[in-house]
């Protein structure tokens, strides 16, 4: 079966793609790797460039577009390049594994495909113990709806493994509809919409940090250091696929955040960490976060006067 990595990704987020790509190859997987332009300036890295096919939403095909119509349709409070992972099901690979760019591969991506063909979507992630405070206004109602422990089976859509099906499709067009008839439930983002989608179509979905797998946490906030991640991989029984710092812009500041600079030669590693902890210590990083969790709050307000 026909298999890649799908990636969005434009200038802006281009560093941290580089660094992805970089981890992915260095944990020994050389799976095709496509990169859809995100929006805004283009990513210039060359070594992404030389380790991608690039491409644009425009060399889609028309039904893959409108899909995307469809989805922005009630898919109001997130970028339109985020649901741009959604062309997966578009593409010519029977499987694919769709990966945000803040993220770190720490094993080959390839071993997630050995699993049972019968799951249709393989993560790895603890979405499923936040009680869908992320993903809906009003997470009661999903159990109301759909039965106790629906909560339970929620997905981190930044790094997914998806087995393709015209099903899924017609699941995710279903789940569409649902967000219409129930406007006050979710929040209008791809990831709430993935897991309707999965509720309605009763998709077979393995979380590997569930039992009896019991993979480690995916979640950079879950780890204080490297140490406390290099330990925390000693338990035999233990297997992590990859760190996500989603939650917050990593800025290197952060103990854990030296991963994202792997790619970087010696020299240029330094340089940045230095900048990134002048930043801290001179309190931008503080300014900046409020001015744009403020400028993401008016946005919000105000986007439809």
């Amino acid at each position: 079966m026909s298999k890649g990595i799908l990636l969005v990704a434009n200038k802006k987020s281009g560093a941290q793609c580089e660094n992805l790509i970089y981890s992915i190859r260095q944990s020994g997987c050389m799976l095709p790797i496509r990169l859809i332009h995100f929006g805004g300036r283009e990513i210039e890295s060359r070594y992404v460039l030389n380790e991608v096919e690039f491409m644009h939403f425009e060399d889609f095909s028309k039904e893959a577009q409108n899909f995307i119509a469809q989805l922005r349709s009630v898919l109001t409070d997130c970028p339109l390049g985020y649901l741009y992972r959604y062309l997966g099901w578009f593409t010519d690979w029977d499987e694919f594994i769709y990966s945000d760019n803040d993220i770190v591969a720490l094993m080959n991506w390839e071993k997630l495909f050995e699993y049972d063909i019968r799951f249709d979507l393989i993560h790895a992630d603890e979405e499923y113990l936040t009680k869908g405070i992320f993903n809906y206004d009003k997470p009661e109602e999903i159990e109301h709806i759909f039965g106790k422990g629906s909560l339970e089976t929620a997905i981190t859509a930044g790094h997914i493994l998806v087995r393709k099906s015209d099903k899924m499709i017609a699941d995710i067009i279903a789940a569409i509809e649902w967000f219409r008839q129930y406007p006050y439930i979710p929040k209008k983002h791809d990831q709430a919409l993935l897991h309707i989608a999965s509720l309605l179509g009763n998709w077979h979905c393995l979380n590997l940090c569930k039992p009896p797998h019991l993979w480690l946490s995916s979640w950079a906030g879950d780890y204080k250091n490297s140490l406390a991640l290099v330990q925390a991989i000693q338990n035999a029984e233990s297997k992590i696929t990859h760190l996500h710092y989603s939650g917050r812009s990593p800025n290197g500041s952060n103990a854990m955040d030296e991963l994202l600079y792997s790619y970087l030669p010696e020299k240029k590693r330094v340089n940045k960490l230095y900048k990134a902890l002048l930043n801290e210590v001179s309190g931008f990083n503080t300014i900046q976060s409020f001015y744009k969790r403020g400028k993401d709050y008016f946005e919000r307000k105000f986007k439809h006067i």
